[in-house]
Formats: C-alpha cells, structure tokens, sequence
C-alpha cells in the first residue's frame, strides 16, 4: 500500500473515532431524558462501533508495517483478524439488546421526551452519513478491509437511526409500548446480519479464497494478450490485506535465452500492476511443451 493510501486509512480510522464519540455522547443524553429502549439499541450500537473503530484503526497502524524477517508476506492480514474480532464484537451487542428488548417486553417503561430523540437521531444520521462517506472513499482507494468493516456497520447505523425515529414519533401519538422493544428485538437480528457478512469476508481473507472469477478473467486476459506466451497454469490469487498475491506458471519458447524470458515476465508483471497497483505478482517459467507435475501444482487435477 502506498504511503497516500496508509493516509487515506488512517484518516478514515481516526474520523470513525471522532465521530462516534459525539454520538455516543448525544445518545447517552437522549436515553438518560427518554428511557427509549430503541435509543438504547442505538447507543448500544455507537459503543460497539466505538470499540471496532479504535480495533480497526490499531490493525490499519499494524497491516501497514512493511515484511520483515518473521513476517516475508508482510502484516496485511491482520485487518481480516480485526474484521472478525469485529463482527464478533457487533454479535455480542445484539444479544445483549435482545435480553433488554425482552425484559421490557414483560416490564414495559413509558417512553418520554420523544423529541429529545428524534434530534440526537437526526444529528446521528447526519454524521453518519458523513462518516461512510469518507470511509467508502478510502475504501475504493485503499481496498482496506479494516475500514471496509467499518463502513458496513455504520452505513447500517443509518438504517437504524432512521427506525428510531418513527418508532419514538409512533410514540408520540400514542403507540403501544411494546412496539419499542420490538424494535430494539428487530435491531439486534439486523446487527447480526451485518456481522455475519463482515465475518465471511475476513474468513475468505484468512483462509486466502481466490479473488472473484472477473478478477481472474481480468489476469488471464492479460496472461493470454502477450503473443511470447506459448501457454500458461496454475493460476492462483489471494487477498492480503489490501496486496493481491497472483502466481502463475506461463510457458516459454524452449530455446529462448534466460533473458528473454525473464523479459516475458517482466512485461506480464507490469500489465497486471496496472489494473492492480498493489500486486506481488509470482510468475515461473516453464519450457513449451516440458510440462511436469510439481511442488507448485497443488490442486490436483487443476491446472487453471
């Protein structure tokens, strides 16, 4: 990752913490006037993010630091460790909500000072999407899954404010009182649900799954355009942290020199860079038509 995308992650980390703590701040002012169980779920949800930001921006500081001696692939996947820890975290909240949710369900609490809430809420929307905003634009720049993480659950907290505000104006002509931890009840499955995708994506990262088929179409593409390849294998593509690891084995005129070969490559390698600027790119050469079986070709019985 270049050293203006390092910038661009950090900002957007720091942003997420400065962000959240006027939140959490604003709805601690609007549950302690409103008792709202659903203010609570948002507040609860605040403090959850508050806790995956500060993680997310310490595995951005952690990823960034270059390969060294114990770690040759570099530190990159530490974001997935703290995208898991995340969606953790967020589940972890949700089932705290849903045992409140239900102890108001059977000792409801009248709801108070409706207006009180729907302003924090209209400030929480308002920073929110200010918020997502700028992590989205680092995101598309970076491709950093800690900040991606991120940006997924407070993109939901959108949703969520927004519910909150009709659930305590429904309050102000007299809703039942049970429709609030009805609400808190459907928030905590909606957090879940974000946790869940946050989840499989960091596993797919940890368990190196191969980029998307387009992604691959893309690099073959690249592989099969250049007319000094005589062939090509074993195509195999990872993500690490924000770094795309490519490998593939491509095939070679037998009598060329060393260097010409070595050239072949060369041109491979800066191609792939430009449609991904942060790739380490791994190619092996092999004379045409002396395929064999090697330590390379892992998967058995697949050669693409």
């Amino acid at each position: 990752m270049s050293a203006n995308n390092n910038k661009l992650s950090f900002y957007a980390g720091y942003a997420a913490i400065f962000i959240v703590s006027i939140l959490i701040l604003t709805k601690t002012y609007a549950y302690h006037q409103s008792d709202s169980v659903s203010i609570l779920s948002s507040l609860i949800d605040s403090i959850m993010d508050s806790i995956v930001s500060i993680m997310a921006l310490a595995s951005i500081h952690y990823a960034s630091k270059p390969a060294d001696k114990e770690h040759r692939w570099g530190h990159g996947k530490m974001e997935a460790v703290s995208a898991l820890f995340q969606a953790a975290i967020i589940t972890g909240g949700g089932a705290f909500l849903v045992f409140e949710a239900i102890n108001r369900m059977f000792n409801p609490v009248e709801v108070t000072h409706h207006l009180v809430g729907i302003y924090v809420m209209i400030l929480s929307i308002v920073l929110s999407v200010i918020l997502v905003m700028i992590q989205r634009y680092a995101v598309s720049k970076t491709g950093s899954l800690a900040v991606e993480a991120d940006s997924v659950h407070y993109g939901s907290d959108v949703a969520i404010n927004a519910g909150t505000i009709a659930i305590l104006g429904f309050g102000v002509y007299g809703a039942p009182l049970w429709l609030d931890p009805l609400f808190a009840i459907f928030v905590a499955f909606f957090m879940a649900y974000i946790a869940r995708g946050i989840a499989f994506k960091s596993l797919d990262m940890l368990l190196d799954r191969e980029l998307p088929d387009d992604d691959r179409a893309q690099i073959i593409a690249v592989i099969e355009d250049n007319d000094k390849v005589l062939g090509w294998h074993d195509l195999r593509t990872r993500l690490n942290g924000s770094c795309y690891v490519i490998s593939f084995d491509i095939e070679a005129d037998p009598d060329m020199t060393l260097f010409d070969a070595h050239e072949i490559a060369h041109e491979l390698e800066h191609s792939i860079v430009e449609i991904y600027k942060n790739a380490e790119i791994l190619i092996h050469i092999d004379p045409h038509g002396h395929m064999e079986e090697c330590t390379r070709h892992r998967v058995k019985g697949v050669h693409i």
